[in-house]
């Protein structure tokens, strides 16, 4: 016979603070959830530290909302709670983008944008200007041409974004050319980069100017890949070694040049640019974000796995996607989370034992499932 629970519970041991028939371990379950929900109160009714200095000079919200939309859409501005694809520009032909899928509308915009860069780089080199006729500046930087593959077809990617972009460049101009100086004290040293024979002192500061530029770039957190080849080109170039010092400010307004362009053609259509300025998060706007401003926040957040970056196949991969199509089937985060079985507890087989009365024969069949 099974035994009456009313009559193990008289035998339990009782302890000081506990009633007799229950358990001593549960006061403390009990006691420690009240611990825990005293200490989430305390933390929620403790005073915010006095803000920093600079937390004091920072904007409550972001200043771009109040310029006229004109302006603030190509600073790369767009409304709290706004998610990509965003609308438009409310002009036709634009408006009919929505007609068009997203990728052909990279695929374009990429493709008008990149060749326009170049070309007002090209021209404005080529014009009469202190570039042409002073500084004696080639038509192009070729590494710009790498730039434009970033700042016009990936354009949500971090390395593409105007800080990284801008003082990528000027950072290994900066110091390709400096360390490129210290060689040509050597008068051969730009009659050896025709490559007639082995000399030592070019390749040598070809891979110094590269792999230093490259630590500045690290050093100041605003890393370009293309910017590799500015650094490189001051060493290994002889139009470029001839222009001394005067690469620098070539190299500064080419990249002024190709970013005024891209906030124009990357603002048209459904994309955004920058996707920030400086920092991820705002830097000049203080962290008490109100609730409009952090659901902007995680939609700067959420932009890697968005229909934009999808559409540009560009930066990180989330690694279910990534997965389905290596084993060739496609689909996306989501609908790896939209596909999980909600786990469910099964119902427990048997019914209660009665109280205060012993089980009969029909009752404990019941219980252990055999009935």
């Amino acid at each position: 016979m099974y035994p009456n629970n009313n009559q193990t519970s008289r035998h339990l041991p009782s302890t000081p603070g506990t009633s007799p028939g229950v358990s001593p371990s549960e006061p403390a379950r009990s006691s420690s959830s009240g611990f825990v929900a005293k200490d989430a109160e305390r933390q929620r009714t403790k005073p915010k530290p006095p803000p920093s200095r600079l937390e004091r000079l920072k904007f409550k919200q972001d200043q771009r909302g109040r310029l006229p939309y004109v302006v603030s859409r190509f600073l790369g501005y767009r409304p709290p709670g706004a998610e990509p694809p965003y609308d438009p520009i409310p002009i036709p032909p634009f408006t009919w983008l929505h007609k068009l899928p997203l990728r052909y509308e990279v695929w374009i915009f990429a493709w008008i944008g990149a060749f326009g860069g170049i070309l007002l780089i090209e021209a404005i080199m080529s014009t009469n200007s202190a570039f042409r006729d002073i500084y004696h500046a080639p038509i192009i930087v070729t590494s710009f041409g790498a730039s434009a593959v970033l700042v016009f077809g990936v354009i949500e990617s971090p390395l593409a974004q105007p800080r990284n972009f801008v003082l990528g460049h000027f950072v290994s101009a900066l110091v390709g050319t400096a360390i490129t100086r210290l060689f040509v004290l050597n008068a051969s040293y730009q009659g050896y980069l025709d490559n007639s024979g082995f000399h030592s002192t070019t390749f040598i500061n070809g891979g110094l100017s590269m792999a230093t530029s490259l630590l500045g770039q690290l050093m100041i957190g605003a890393v370009h890949p293309p910017a590799g080849a500015t650094g490189l080109n001051a060493a290994v170039e002889s139009d470029v070694v001839a222009l001394s010092w005067r690469y620098i400010p070539t190299v500064l307004a080419s990249s002024l040049i190709m970013l005024a362009w891209a906030l124009i053609i990357n603002n048209l259509s459904r994309r955004r640019y920058p996707v920030y300025w400086w920092l991820p998060e705002s830097f000049l706007v203080s962290s008490d974000l109100n609730e409009m401003d952090e659901t902007e926040e995680d939609n700067l957040r959420e932009l890697e796995e968005g229909e934009l970056r999808k559409a540009e196949d560009g930066g990180r991969t989330a690694e279910g996607l990534l997965m389905e199509r290596i084993e060739g089937e496609g689909g996306s985060e989501k609908e790896l989370e939209n596909s999980k079985v909600d786990e469910r507890e099964e119902p427990e087989i048997g019914v209660e034992e009665p109280a205060g009365a012993n089980m009969n024969a029909a009752d404990r069949e019941r219980a252990e499932g055999r009935a």
